[in-house]
């Protein structure tokens, strides 16, 4: 079957589209596996020439179109000419799906939403679409059509990780002559943290019974895995782990960061938690080769921080975490947004005293806009701050939230203000571009991957 996979994403703070995802990277390569041609094609805002093109060459049999909840507006569009003028089957996956299954069914011309982990699911969805004459009733699947509803029980997790491909990176980004010096890597799913503004803790909701929600893959996948990547990419010297949970379990850390050393791993960039990081995981990482490492400080303000956004960390842990940080001679960027829940003038001064006193490398400061399916969002909801522009104050990078005490023009103010006394992420070339989306031509259709 002929699959044009859709990755509906925002490009917001120079992020491009398509860009890798390891998780659709994994499932593209599943559906490799048994076959099927699989191209791919990244939308922001709807785009109707590049939609054109990604139809004309990918010729589709289907379309997955795998769904931000911050572009359900350009995905109902471009779903909307598909239906009037393709005909083609739609499924929908992705994060969407699992916070608002309803409004994906309701998208034009998408017959199925695929909730939890796909890489079962869809899968075999999609093998028993061959027979369009039986109830394709598979876990996960929520299927409507003129019989009804069908609402299945998601499917178990996938808890050895280790039995998964390597994710597709070539679907991604079309080849250049420019040498691959910097990728992405995933060390795992699922995160323990519980913050407010994250999906994760809703995610983990649903996905409960059916097991363990934190998985890693093995020290060994993954130092083969780096093996492979360095073969494959000679000119390889960097490389981000995505993962906010990668040093959570010291002695998982311990095992892999051996591994690192013995595959020769290139410099490399990490979260870290303050809440969870010490000394001796700071030296340990730099001398595995951390260069440089983001923090989330995300307010000045403890009520802000732990209140409303459920950090449940410390201004003390973030100062103790920065001053590790600095000792051992590796780079940070402060993660801080400006506009979140409760927030206020005297808030927002609390935050801008706290980045000056850390120094980060880069200060990372961000209008706050409350993501669908997170619990901040539905507090703002309750109180009425949702903003009425809605998803598009993400796309503009603005605030996402009204508030009396805080309104948007205000917080836009802080943020220029901000921006202009501490150095920004716009100010670091040297980590700026990650994914392997980024090596191919931006508005373009990427390679079709055959079986």
């Amino acid at each position: 079957m002929r699959i044009l996979v859709l990755q509906f994403a925002p490009t917001t703070r120079g992020r491009v589209v398509p860009r890798f995802d390891p998780q659709l990277g994994t499932l593209c390569s599943l559906l490799v596996e048994r076959g099927h041609e699989v191209t791919l094609c990244g939308l922001a805002r709807f785009d109707l020439d590049k939609l054109k093109i990604a139809l004309a060459r990918g010729l589709p049999q289907l379309v997955y179109a795998d769904l931000s909840p911050v572009c359900v507006d350009a995905a109902r569009r471009t779903l909307e000419y598909i239906e009037h003028h393709e005909y083609t089957p739609v499924v929908a996956g992705g994060a969407l799906p699992n916070v608002d299954p309803g409004a994906s069914l309701s998208l034009p011309g998408v017959q199925a939403a695929a909730l939890g982990e796909p890489d079962a699911s869809l899968v075999t969805y999609l093998e028993r679409m061959k027979d369009p004459a039986i109830r394709q009733v598979v876990q996960g699947i929520w299927l409507r059509d003129e019989r009804g509803l069908a609402q299945p029980d998601l499917p178990p997790l996938v808890e050895d990780l280790d039995s998964l491909p390597l994710p597709d990176r070539d679907v991604f980004g079309a080849p250049t002559a420019e040498p691959v010096r910097a990728i992405e890597m995933a060390i795992g799913r699922g995160c323990p943290q519980g913050c407010k503004y994250c999906l994760n803790p809703t995610l983990s909701r649903l996905c409960t019974g059916r097991g363990t929600w934190v998985r890693r893959r093995s020290p060994e996948a993954l130092g083969d895995e780096l093996r492979e990547l360095r073969t494959r990419y000679p000119e390889l010297a960097k490389i981000r782990f995505r993962d906010h949970s990668l040093a959570l379990n010291a002695e998982w850390l311990a095992d892999f960061l051996e591994v690192y050393r013995s595959a020769a791993g290139p410099a490399f960039r990490c979260h870290l938690r303050a809440n969870a990081a010490s000394e001796p995981i700071v030296k340990s990482l730099a001398t595995a080769g951390c260069r440089f490492v983001d923090v989330d400080v995300i307010s000045g303000s403890d009520f802000v921080r732990n209140e409303s956004l459920g950090m449940e960390t410390s201004e003390e842990q973030i100062r103790n975490l920065f001053d590790w940080l600095r000792s051992a001679g590796i780079e940070t960027r402060a993660v801080a947004y400006a506009g979140a829940p409760y927030e206020s003038e005297a808030a927002l001064e609390e935050t801008r005293r706290l980045l000056h006193e850390l120094k980060p490398t880069y200060a990372d400061v961000r209008a706050y806009y409350p993501f669908p399916g997170t619990a901040a969002r539905e507090l703002c909801r309750d109180q009425g701050w949702l903003h009425s522009r809605g998803e598009e104050q993400y796309h503009d990078d603005r605030c996402g939230i009204d508030m009396p005490a805080c309104r948007p023009a205000l917080v836009d103010n802080f943020i220029r203000r901000l921006r202009s006394e501490l150095p920004t992420a716009a100010h670091e070339p040297w980590w700026r571009r990650w994914s392997l989306a980024s090596r191919g031509a931006l508005g373009q259709v990427f390679q079709k991957r055959r079986p």
